[in-house]
């Protein structure tokens, strides 16, 4: 009765909160079902015949479980899984009220779920899931996690409980998974040296030397694979977002018997990525590249892509607890920043004129500042780029009525 009474409300309240509310009422419904029914998630997965993956780490983890759903189903296979950022526990149980309708649980083969790194240990763990895949970890988030130590031990106990692991092999601080019952994947040692490749966090470790499934080639995409080398043409042009793929083929490849390459090609060449991942949008008639930043080396590697940008907005949002980490940003290959906003705009000001970058409007209303640089005139050569962080994303989403 506890269940049908969660579902009820839960989904009731959602349904009210979207009505008045675009884009929002994701976390209310959810902290609803589970006062009234705490064991609702665990409930959902148990219907999956084929058990629970969890999907984790610093960063990717969201491309990751979206890459590794869509391999899933065209391989024919129903997914249950949870929107990006949805990956704590309101936003689960969100996501259960959102997969199912009425007063049922959602139906499925297969649950494949980002969690939060610290909730993979609390909520993921003790659910034994067939397969668990860490994607990284990397130095960000220390106002709540004090150090890399703290999400290392997380993603250990998490894998510890799984039946089965895909983990990064570049990252060191992974390589201390048992080797049993872990598939490593990575790129191979050239591609890992480039500049646009990403960056984790400092160990006394050393990488994993040999690869179960290695990027050898990224034009085409070229995996050497236990049983094959694959290559492949992904709708995905940069190497951290070819990494999340081959992550999450690493992980179908333990999931499905038999895995139909031909149709693995079909999926690649009609990739979709996460919404606001280097997302292009139309907006007010002028082509605009939306880059969302999440940490330090996030940023780094969305700054590849905006160095020749001819228009930037950037929004600092509350999202980002402690500003320091900027710091450890290095934007000097950036020309000029147009409108800077959000919670941390004069934080942001100050760190991007000791790298020599002209700033040009700092406006904190953020509504104020996005009309404002949505008003100028369209670029006549580069591109417009915006450049928000969780929070201030939001924002605009529900400001322009932009969907994912």
């Amino acid at each position: 009765m506890r269940t049908i009474i969660a579902l009820a409300i839960g989904r009731a309240v959602r349904k009210l909160i979207r009505l008045f509310r675009h884009g929002g009422g994701s976390a209310l419904p959810g902290t609803l079902a589970a006062k009234i029914q705490p064991k609702l998630f665990d409930l959902a997965i148990q219907r999956m015949p084929h058990g629970l993956v969890v999907v984790t780490g610093s960063s990717g983890k969201s491309s990751t479980t979206k890459f590794l759903s869509q391999i899933l189903e065209q391989q024919g296979m129903k997914v249950f899984t949870n929107p990006s950022t949805a990956n704590i526990e309101q936003g689960l149980f969100s996501a259960v009220l959102q997969g199912g309708a009425g007063i049922s649980l959602p139906r499925a083969d297969i649950a494949v779920i980002e969690m939060d790194e610290a909730f993979a240990a609390k909520i993921g763990a003790p659910m034994s899931p067939r397969l668990c895949v860490l994607t990284n970890i990397m130095d960000e988030q220390l106002d709540r996690f004090r150090d890399s130590g703290f999400v290392q031990s997380a993603l250990l106990t998490l894998s510890d409980s799984s039946s089965n692991v895909i983990a990064n092999g570049n990252d060191p601080s992974l390589a201390e998974l048992p080797t049993s019952k872990t598939k490593f994947f990575g790129l191979s040692p050239n591609l890992a040296a480039e500049e646009s490749a990403p960056r984790y966090s400092i160990s006394s470790r050393r990488p994993i030397d040999t690869l179960d499934y290695q990027i050898v080639d990224t034009d085409p995409l070229t995996i050497e694979t236990p049983n094959r080398e694959l290559a492949l043409r992904p709708k995905i042009a940069e190497t951290h977002m070819m990494l999340n793929f081959v992550a999450a083929i690493a992980a179908a490849d333990q999931l499905v018997t038999g895995l139909d390459t031909e149709q693995l090609q079909r999926t690649a060449s009609e990739l979709e990525g996460v919404y606001g991942r280097d997302s292009a949008e139309v907006i007010e008639g002028v082509e605009t590249r939306i880059l969302l930043v999440q940490n330090r080396e996030s940023f780094r590697l969305n700054l590849l892509k905006a160095k020749s940008a001819e228009q930037i907005f950037m929004a600092i949002g509350t999202d980002v607890k402690d500003p320091s980490w900027l710091w450890g940003v290095d934007f000097s290959k950036l020309k000029n920043v147009d409108i800077l906003t959000g919670h941390h705009a004069i934080a942001m000001k100050y760190r991007l004129q000791s790298c020599r970058v002209s700033t040009g409007n700092t406006i904190l209303n953020f509504d104020a500042a996005l009309r404002t640089f949505l008003s100028s005139e369209a670029p006549r050569e580069g591109e417009r780029v915006v450049i928000v962080t969780a929070d201030t994303f939001r924002r605009m989403k529900r400001a322009l009525g932009l969907g994912s």
